[in-house]
C-alpha cells in the first residue's frame, strides 16, 4: 500500500488487486527472477526483437523516421517549374513501411482467423417458395471485396507470377485505412495525427475490439509547423496567406502518402508478395485499399477537394444548394449520374493548374483556379493515390466511405437537437425545465446501452457521440406535448424517422429486405426534415443559446487578438439562428443504403473503431517525457504492447489464471423491501453458460416466510391471493415436469387435495438479486440480459399463438425460488422451483403500434379487475425490455390505488405513469424484434406482418419539395451562399470537437470550447423557403390500425396462457 500511495497517482485499487492476483500469486512467480531486473534493459530487449515468440515482428516492420519536402508557391512570383520553386523540409515523420506492416499482420497467429476468399451470405426465404435472401454484414461479404477477388483470381488463371506453383493460393489483402488528429491531453496543445489500418479479412467483431490489437499504426503525420511562416518569409519577404497555408497542409498530407506508397508497395500491388500466413499456408497476396474512413475535413484532405465548396461531397457532384432535397427521386438519380471520378482529364487539369501556380504566380484559390476547378470543388493538389494507383483502376473517391458517428450522431442529429432546444427556449423556460426533467427520469437500460441522463441535458455540454445516440433513442417521449398540437405532430414524425433511420444504420446485419426498408425510411426522413424546416421552424424567432453566444464571443476575442485591431467588441445581443439543411452531413445520409451493399454494414466504415484506438495513444502519451519527440515514444510503447500481447496469444504460452472478483465479506442481513434484495446485500456471482437459457443463484442466504410476508402486507392489492396463486403456479410447473399426457396443460387445474398436499420447505421463499437471461440476437450472436427487480425489471415474453401482438410485457417484482414437495406421496425430496413475481402491462389498443404511422407500442398497467399480478417461470422470459414513461400523459393511481409494495421502485409518489412506451430504439436487437426481420429471431411471416402493420414497398405521398424544386432553386442558391461561411465555421470547429466525442467526458474538457462552437456571424437564412412548401409530415397516418384491433381483449388471455401452459420457451 505504501507503493500505491507513492510515486505516480495513476494506479487504481483494481490494478493493485490485479498485481497481487495475476503476478505475485501466480503459480510461476519466483522472486529470484527479479534479481538484477532493470526496466530499461527489458525495454531495449523488446525494441531489439530479442523476445521469445516475436518472430512475427521483424526489424523491417519497425518504426522509421522520414523526411518530405513541399514546394512553396507565391502569388505573382514565377518559377521555371514546380521543381525550381523553394521547398520546405519536414523531418521526423515516424512511419512503418506499408508493405512490411501488411506482411507482419498476415504472419501473426491471428491471421488464421482471416477470410481470404470473400463469399456471399444467404438466408432461406420466409416461405418454402421464397427465394434465398442475401445478407450483408462483414467486409468479406461485400460487392467491393468480391470484385477484388475476381480480379486476383483472373490473374491467378491467366497471368501467374513466374515460379509460382499451380497450387499456390492467390488472394487479395484488403486494407481499411483511417486517419484523424486527436488531442492527447485535456489541457495544452499536444496532439497526434495518426494513420491506422485494419485488414478487412478479419471479422469486425474481432477487429473492433481494442484488446484484440487488430489496429495497426502506420504513420504519425506531423502538423504543419509554425516555422514554415519564417521559412516562407525568408524566401519571399512576406508571410504566407491563409490560402497558401491550406495548400501546404494538403501538400504535406499527400507527400506523406507518397512516402508510404513506395516502390516496394507498388511492386507488391502489381505482382503480389509471397508470405507464409498465420495458418501455415503460403500465399501470394495482393495489397488493395478497400476503404478510407475519416471525418469530413480529413476526407477533403484525402480526396483533394475544397472544404465546404460548391460540391462538398467527395462521392458525387451534387450542388450545395440542392442538398436539402435529400431522398427525392431527382437527388437519388443525381448521386449516380454525377458521381466523382478520378479521370485522366481531371489529373491533367490539376497538373496544368499547378503549372500556373508555380510558373505564372497564380493564386492557389484565386479566380483563375476557381474558374477551372470550381465546378467540381477540386483543390489544386494532386492526390498521392491518384498518382500511384489510378493507372491500375483505383479511384480514391470510391474509397471515401460514410461515417455514421460524425455525419449523423454528431452531425444531423446534433444540429437538429440543438435547434429543437432553441425552439423550446422560445416557448419558455418551463419547456426547457420539463425537457431536462423528462430526460433525467428515463431509466437506465442494459450494460451501458442507455445510461442515466444528467439533470441539465438542454445545455448540450460535454456530450460524446454515445450520449447523442442515447438522446435520439429516447427523444420521442421527452419531446411529446411540449409544442402546440400541429407542430408537435411534425416534430414527433421527424423524431420517429430519425430514430428509425438511426436504428437501421446501426444494424450489424442487413438483408435485402431491411435494405429496402432502409431506402424507404431514408426518403421519408428527407420528407420529415423538410416538413420540420418548412412548418415548424418559421414559427419561432430562434436565437443563439447561451453557450453558443459565449463561444462566439470567445472566437471574436481570439480573432481580435490575432489581427491586433483596436476595434471594440460590442455585441451584447444573441444572434438569430435558423435551421440549415444544406449541409454535407445531411446530404450524405442518402448514400448509406447503397454503401451497405458495397462495403458492408456501417460499423465497418464508421470512424468509431479509430476513435477507440485514440484512447491507447492517449494512455501512451502519459508515459512519455512530453518533449518534441513524443511521437517516437508513443510508437515504441505501441509496438511493445503489441509484442507482449501477441506473445501471450502464441500457442503453448503459459496462461495466467483469469482475474476473479473477490468474494465480498458477508454482511449483516438487512430487511428487504418486499421480495427485492437490497443493493448492499451480497449474492453469489454466478455465470450463465452460453448453452443455458438463464441463471439464478441457488444460494439460500436471504429468505422470507411466505405466510409472514402476506400478513406483513395485508391489504396491499399486490399481495392479495399471493399464497394461493404461488401454489397454483408451482403445481402447474410440477404437472408440466411430470409430462402427464392425459390432461392438457391448458385445461389443468390443481385439485383441492393437491393444494392440501403441497408443502414449501420451511415455508420459505429464497430471494435473489438478479437473473441472467441468454438470447439469440438478430445477427445470430449470443447476448445476455440482466434482470434486477430494483433497477432493470421490465421483461419481454412471447404472446400465445393467434394474438394480435406478438409479445407480452411485465415488470418483475421479485426473483426467488422455493423448495417444494408433495406430502404423503412417498418421495418427499423437495424440488427447487424458480419463480418470477410480476406485474403485468396491457397493450394500449387506443393507439395501435405501427412503424408507418410513427407510433410506438404504448402500454398501461393492468387494472385490478384484470389480474395485474402473477407468477411466471424464468424460462418464459425472452429478454429485458426498455419501458419509458409517457411523460405527456402524467401520473395517477387508477390502476393501483394507494400505497403498494409493487410500486416501491417508482419513487416517493404512490402513483403510476398513466401510459408507458416500449423503447424499441434502445438497442438493435429490440428494434429488429419489432421490425420483424431479425435472422436470428426466426419469426414467422404472420408475426412479421403483425409487427410492421404495412409494407414498405413504396413511399407514401409525393414529395412536394421535389415538385417545387425548380421554383425554390433560386432562393436555395442564395441561401446556400449566405450559409456557406457560417457552415464553414461550424465544420471547422467540429473538426477538433468530433475527434474525441466518443470518449469519456473527463477526456473532453479541452474540447468544450470547440464543442460549443457555432456560427460567428449568422446571416439571415431561410432554408425553410428553400425546402419548398412541403405538405406532408412524413407519416402514413391511419395505415395499419386495423391490424391491432382487439389487442386489449387478448392481453388477459395471454397472461392466462402462461399460467395454464408452462412450455419452457427458450428463444434460441
Amino acid at each position: 500500500m505504501q507503493w500505491w500511495y507513492s510515486g505516480s497517482a495513476i494506479k487504481s485499487a483494481r490494478e493493485i488487486d490485479r498485481l497481487v492476483d495475476e503476478v505475485i500469486l501466480a503459480d510461476d512467480f519466483n522472486p529470484e527472477d527479479l534479481r538484477e531486473f532493470s526496466t530499461k534493459v527489458e525495454l531495449r530487449r523488446m525494441d531489439s526483437g530479442n523476445v521469445k515468440a516475436t518472430e512475427t515482428f521483424p526489424s523491417s516492420d519497425g518504426w522509421r523516421s522520414g523526411t518530405v519536402k513541399i514546394s512553396l508557391p507565391k502569388t505573382k512570383v514565377c518559377h521555371d517549374s514546380e521543381a525550381a520553386a523553394p521547398t520546405f523540409e519536414i523531418n521526423n515523420i515516424f512511419y512503418h513501411p506499408f508493405l512490411a506492416s501488411i506482411r507482419a499482420a498476415y504472419e501473426e497467429s491471428s491471421a488464421a482467423k482471416y477470410h481470404n476468399i470473400p463469399f456471399q451470405l444467404f438466408t432461406k426465404g420466409a416461405t418454402p417458395d421464397s427465394p434465398p435472401e442475401r445478407l450483408y454484414s462483414e467486409a468479406y461479404n461485400t460487392d467491393s471485396f468480391l470484385r477484388l477477388n475476381e480480379e486476383i483470381q483472373e490473374k491467378a488463371q491467366n497471368d501467374r507470377e513466374e515460379g509460382d506453383s499451380l497450387d499456390m493460393e492467390y488472394a487479395a489483402a484488403p486494407v481499411m485505412l483511417y486517419s484523424d488528429s486527436t488531442n492527447l491531453a485535456s489541457f495544452g496543445t499536444a496532439s497526434l495525427w495518426p494513420i491506422y489500418f485494419w485488414l478487412a479479412a478479419l471479422s469486425k467483431y474481432v477487429r473492433a475490439t481494442p484488446t484484440a490489437f487488430a489496429t495497426h499504426h502506420l504513420a504519425y503525420i506531423p502538423s504543419l509547423p509554425d516555422i514554415i511562416c519564417q521559412a516562407y518569409e525568408a524566401e519571399y519577404g512576406t508571410s504566407p496567406t491563409e490560402a497558401v497555408l491550406r495548400f501546404c497542409k494538403k501538400e504535406l498530407f499527400q507527400q506523406l502518402w507518397l512516402l508510404l506508397l513506395d516502390e516496394e508497395f507498388m511492386h507488391a500491388y502489381v505482382h503480389g508478395f509471397v508470405v507464409q500466413c498465420g495458418d501455415g499456408i503460403v500465399r501470394r497476396l495482393f495489397p488493395r485499399i478497400l476503404m478510407y474512413s475519416a471525418d469530413y475535413p480529413e476526407k477533403c484532405l484525402v480526396a483533394c477537394i475544397k472544404f465546404l465548396g460548391r460540391c462538398p461531397c467527395p462521392d458525387c457532384l451534387v450542388d450545395k444548394s440542392r442538398i436539402h432535397l435529400m431522398g427525392t427521386k431527382n437527388d437519388l438519380a443525381a448521386r449516380t449520374s454525377r458521381r466523382r471520378q478520378d479521370t485522366s482529364w481531371l489529373r491533367s487539369t490539376i497538373a496544368r493548374v499547378r503549372r500556373w501556380i508555380f510558373c505564372r504566380g497564380t493564386a492557389p484559390e484565386g479566380k483563375i483556379v476557381n474558374s477551372v476547378l470550381g465546378e467540381t470543388s477540386t483543390s489544386p493538389n494532386q492526390s498521392a493515390f491518384s498518382q500511384r494507383l489510378a493507372q491500375y483502376g483505383f479511384d480514391i473517391y470510391r474509397a471515401m466511405v460514410p461515417d455514421l458517428m460524425h455525419e449523423f450522431e454528431l452531425g444531423v442529429w446534433k444540429s437538429t437537437l440543438t435547434h429543437l432546444v432553441r425552439i423550446l427556449t422560445c416557448v419558455g423556460a418551463s419547456a426547457i425545465n420539463e425537457l431536462n426533467a423528462r430526460y433525467a427520469s428515463i431509466p437506465a437500460f442494459g450494460r451501458g446501452t442507455i445510461r442515466r441522463f444528467g439533470h441539465n441535458i438542454a445545455t448540450l455540454k460535454k456530450l460524446a457521440a454515445r450520449d447523442f445516440e442515447d438522446l435520439v433513442q429516447c427523444a420521442i417521449p421527452c419531446f411529446e406535448g411540449l409544442l402546440p398540437i400541429a407542430q408537435d405532430r411534425v416534430v414527433h414524425t421527424m423524431l420517429f424517422r430519425l430514430a428509425t433511420w438511426h436504428a437501421l444504420a446501426k444494424l450489424r446485419l442487413h438483408s435485402d429486405s431491411t435494405l429496402a426498408i432502409f431506402e424507404t425510411i431514408t426518403q421519408q426522413l428527407g420528407q420529415a426534415m423538410r416538413a420540420f424546416a418548412s412548418h415548424v421552424c418559421p414559427q419561432y424567432d430562434t436565437q443563439e443559446l447561451d453557450r453558443e453566444y459565449t463561444a462566439r464571443q470567445r472566437r471574436k476575442a481570439k480573432l481580435h487578438r490575432k489581427t491586433s485591431t483596436r476595434k471594440r467588441l460590442n455585441d451584447s445581443e444573441h444572434a438569430k439562428k435558423t435551421f440549415n439543411l444544406n449541409t454535407y452531413k445531411f446530404h450524405r445520409l442518402g448514400d448509406y443504403p447503397r454503401e451497405v451493399r458495397e462495403n458492408g454494414t456501417l460499423d465497418n466504415t464508421s470512424t468509431q473503431t479509430g476513435e477507440l484506438e485514440h484512447r491507447r495513444i492517449k494512455r501512451f502519451y502519459i508515459r512519455t517525457n512530453k518533449t518534441s519527440r513524443f511521437q517516437s515514444q508513443i510508437g515504441a510503447h505501441e509496438r511493445r504492447e503489441r509484442v507482449i500481447n501477441t506473445t501471450q496469444m502464441q500457442p503453448g504460452f503459459p496462461k495466467n489464471a483469469p482475474w476473479k472478483k473477490k468474494a465480498r465479506r458477508l454482511m449483516t442481513k438487512k430487511a428487504s423491501t418486499g421480495l427485492r434484495l437490497p443493493h448492499d446485500q451480497p449474492e453469489e456471482a454466478g455465470q450463465c453458460l452460453p448453452q443455458e437459457h438463464h441463471y439464478i443463484s441457488e444460494e439460500q442466504r436471504h429468505h422470507v416466510d411466505v405466510t409472514g410476508f402476506v400478513h406483513e402486507h395485508e391489504g396491499d392489492p399486490a399481495v392479495e391471493n399471493f399464497a394461493r396463486d404461488l401454489r397454483r403456479h408451482i403445481l402447474r410447473c410440477s404437472h408440466q415436469a411430470s409430462g402427464d399426457p392425459q390432461i392438457p396443460i391448458d385445461e389443468y387445474e390443481p385439485t383441492y387435495n393437491e393444494f392440501a398436499s403441497l408443502r414449501l420447505r420451511h415455508n420459505r421463499a429464497y430471494i435473489h438479486k438478479r437473473m441472467l437471461v441468454n438470447y439469440t440476437t438478430y445477427d445470430m450472436r449470443r447476448e445476455q440480459s440482466s434482470i434486477n427487480p430494483s433497477s432493470q425489471a421490465d421483461i419481454l415474453l412471447l404472446a400465445p399463438p393467434g394474438s394480435a401482438h406478438p409479445y407480452l410485457y411485465a415488470r418483475v417484482l421479485g426473483i426467488f425460488h422455493v423448495n417444494a414437495y408433495m406430502a404423503g406421496h412417498g418421495d418427499e425430496t423437495p424440488t427447487l422451483i424458480q419463480v418470477l413475481w410480476v406485474r403485468w402491462y396491457n397493450l394500449d389498443s387506443d393507439e395501435p403500434w405501427c412503424i408507418n404511422t410513427c407510433t410506438l407500442p404504448r402500454l398501461v398497467f393492468a387494472p385490478l379487475d384484470d389480474s395485474p399480478f402473477g407468477f411466471i417461470s424464468p424460462d418464459q422470459v425472452i429478454r429485458a425490455v426498455h419501458i419509458i414513461p409517457a411523460f405527456a400523459h402524467g401520473r395517477s393511481d387508477t390502476a393501483l390505488p394507494g400505497y403498494s409494495i409493487a410500486r416501491s421502485n417508482d419513487g416517493e409518489d404512490d402513483e403510476d405513469w398513466n401510459y408507458l412506451y416500449v423503447g424499441i430504439f434502445s438497442d438493435r436487437d429490440l428494434f429488429m424484434r419489432f421490425l420483424g426481420k431479425g435472422i436470428g429471431h426466426g419469426l414467422p411471416a404472420s408475426v412479421t406482418e403483425s409487427l410492421t402493420g404495412t409494407s414498405f414497398d413504396h413511399v407514401h405521398a409525393v414529395d412536394a419539395t421535389e415538385e417545387n424544386s425548380n421554383q425554390a432553386q433560386n432562393e436555395a442558391e442564395q441561401d446556400a451562399k449566405d450559409a456557406e461561411g457560417d457552415e464553414r465555421e461550424e465544420e471547422d470547429a467540429e473538426e477538433d470537437e468530433d475527434e474525441d466525442e466518443n470518449e469519456d467526458a473527463e477526456d473532453e474538457e479541452a474540447e468544450d470550447d470547440d464543442a460549443e462552437d457555432e456560427d460567428e456571424e449568422e446571416s439571415e437564412r431561410s432554408v425553410h423557403n428553400a425546402s419548398g412548401n412541403t405538405s406532408e409530415n412524413g407519416g402514413d397516418d391511419g395505415e395499419g390500425e386495423d391490424d391491432n384491433d382487439g389487442e386489449g381483449d387478448d392481453d388477459e388471455d395471454g397472461r392466462d396462457y402462461y399460467d395454464r401452459e408452462y412450455e419452457g420457451f427458450a428463444p434460441f
